[in-house]
């Protein structure tokens, strides 16, 4: 019998359509029937057994870019499906296992798993070479080569709240050396930037995934965004795989995060502050959403309310600023003579009074008042845990017969402890007469 294949991988025996070949893997035609079918697919099977082995001479060498895996572990060439990724030995070293009919025999089966191997490697080596390079270096020793092996083991990121202890014990000459490879010791998350691009984030969200034997692995966030809903349901630990930090309802990747944690430090966040533009810009957030996130980050929210005046017109200011009639433009009012003779009047007296002339009020509108929202942000600290009772624990020792210090007696005085001595008066020695000093003193205490 002889077996054909088209460029789409349709199957013929002698010249009638029996099924279709995916992969390396003969899919029979559904029209047949049972026994007909595991006929034709047998006789099939046999007749492509040399079309096995051209089709994966022709996989063994054909280019990475038509190789791709998917987000589930799956192994594509072109639009066929010809393996999947496991798990191996270690995070960065998966392993493969292709999609291949017992019929095309072990050598097919071989040469397409090194070739998927040998894929997926290059990918790897390529994606992570930060990572590689760190797991290399022999001149990182003691704790610098330990932290160096928790960055490689959990590909590039970890919350420093995890690790706190260990970047306590780091000295500078560890953490420059560490540095030099390019990790960066964030406020929420120590992290590699160049691990935070997509092609990296989404080959880590794979070999995470087989690590952890999840089922269903969790998808790469779109890219070029800086907050994206919380996904539910999803596995602890997805958020920074995925690049992100789960803060309230939304995520912020961890790049941003950090450097809205550099803004926040200068702010005072004992007495509270407001967010700036500038920090809804870098989060890309609104002020509801802002605050949420502030929430998530361990900030505390008070919502509140205030009147927010619109700016006045220009031709209101215009109209507010210019000279009213009568009046001089410096602000000065205008003498007799300057003022015209039909605005003198003659008073009772006869005397002539100035009248003061009318003066239009410029119709300046009123400014229009609405209502603003604003937040005020505080770190909420947790409260310090007090010992039982609420009181300070006290310290051990005999209780004081006198009472506490300041304790008053009966009578109204204050208790106060006294001190008397056993020991007599000093006698004073007798004096010698023979001394001229001791004769002068003598004569002293006479003239007394």
């Amino acid at each position: 019998m002889v077996a054909e294949v088209n460029e789409p991988g349709e199957v013929t025996v002698e010249g009638e359509f029996v099924g279709k070949l995916d992969g390396f893997r003969f899919r029979a035609d559904k029209g047949a029937g049972s026994a007909e079918s595991k006929t034709i697919k047998t006789a099939a099977l046999q007749a492509l057994a040399p079309q096995f082995h051209l089709r994966a001479d022709r996989f063994y060498n054909a280019p990475d870019t038509e190789i791709d895996f998917t987000e589930q572990g799956g192994l594509m060439w072109g639009s066929s499906a010809v393996g999947k990724l496991v798990a191996g030995p270690d995070g960065l070293k998966p392993q493969v296992e292709v999609f291949v009919d017992d019929v095309a025999g072990p050598e097919v089966a071989q040469k397409v798993q090194r070739r998927l191997q040998h894929f997926i490697d290059r990918k790897v080596a390529a994606l992570f070479e930060p990572l590689i390079a760190l797991q290399k270096d022999e001149a990182l020793t003691g704790l610098a080569r330990g932290f160096a092996f928790r960055m490689v083991e959990s590909f590039g990121l970890l919350q420093r709240a995890e690790i706190a202890d260990e970047v306590k014990a780091l000295d500078q000459d560890a953490r420059g050396a560490l540095r030099k490879h390019g990790i960066r010791f964030g406020q929420f998350t120590i992290f590699l930037p160049l691990l935070l691009k997509p092609a990296p984030t989404r080959l880590r969200l794979v070999l995470w995934s087989l690590t952890k034997g999840l089922s269903e692995f969790p998808e790469s966030p779109p890219p070029g965004l800086v907050t994206i809903p919380v996904e539910v349901g999803a596995a602890a630990g997805a958020d920074t795989m995925s690049g992100y930090r789960n803060a309230g309802t939304r995520a912020i990747r961890i790049d941003m995060l950090e450097r809205l944690a550099d803004m926040l430090r200068n702010e005072d966040s004992r007495s509270g502050f407001e967010a700036k533009a500038d920090m809804l810009s870098i989060s890309g957030t609104t002020l509801e959403q802002f605050s949420d996130l502030m929430r998530g980050l361990g900030y505390k929210a008070e919502a509140g309310e205030r009147p927010k005046v619109k700016a006045v017109p220009e031709l209101a200011k215009e109209s507010a600023g210019a000279p009213a009639k009568g009046v001089a433009a410096d602000d000065t009012t205008l003498t007799d003579d300057a003022k015209p003779t039909e605005e003198l009047a003659t008073s009772e007296a006869g005397q002539a009074e100035v009248p003061v002339a009318e003066v239009p009020v410029a119709e300046v509108p009123v400014a229009e008042v609405e209502m603003e929202a604003f937040y005020t942000f505080t770190w909420a600290r947790p409260a310090r845990r007090q010992p039982a009772g609420g009181d300070r624990p006290k310290g051990k020792g005999k209780p004081n017969p006198r009472g506490k210090k300041g304790q008053r007696e009966p009578g109204g005085k204050a208790a106060k402890s006294q001190n008397f001595s056993a020991r007599p008066p000093k006698k004073e020695k007798p004096i010698d007469p023979d001394n001229p000093f001791a004769a002068a003193l003598m004569g002293l205490k006479t003239d007394k």
